[in-house]
């Protein structure tokens, strides 16, 4: 079975046993070190998905190179209204920020997003 989408006009589809791995979404927060005592900062899941790996067509990731998506995976998830770009992603034991969530447009009642993520950078 696959699953059709409608992203700004271009339609995509994704086999859906491609579904098979697991995203984390949550925030950073400072938290004590059971092992030390001391506080660090960790990534704290509030919502966990399953979704699929992305793979950018080749003109697609021509396209981008030079770009500020050069450095970003793309993965689709079943469509939520639970997630902004305020959230951080935890997948493959990597945190990126959501760059940006791609709505599906379709207007099925069994729909997907997908997500450009970049490898999260502390600040400071």
């Amino acid at each position: 079975m696959e699953l059709d989408g409608r992203f700004g006009g271009i339609t995509v589809k994704i086999v859906v046993n491609r579904f098979n791995q697991k995203i984390s979404f949550g925030t950073i927060k400072t938290v004590e070190n059971n092992n030390t005592g001391d506080y660090d900062e960790s990534f704290v899941p509030t919502i966990s998905l399953h979704c699929a790996l992305y793979n950018r067509s080749i003109t697609q990731s021509y396209q981008i190179l030079g770009t500020s998506l050069e450095d970003t995976i793309v993965v689709a998830i079943r469509s939520t209204n639970e997630l902004s770009k305020q959230l951080l992603a935890s997948y493959g034991d990597v945190v990126y920020q959501i760059i940006d969530v791609s709505k599906d447009s379709t207007g099925k009642p069994v729909a997907y997003d997908l997500l450009t993520l970049k490898k999260y950078v502390k600040k400071g």
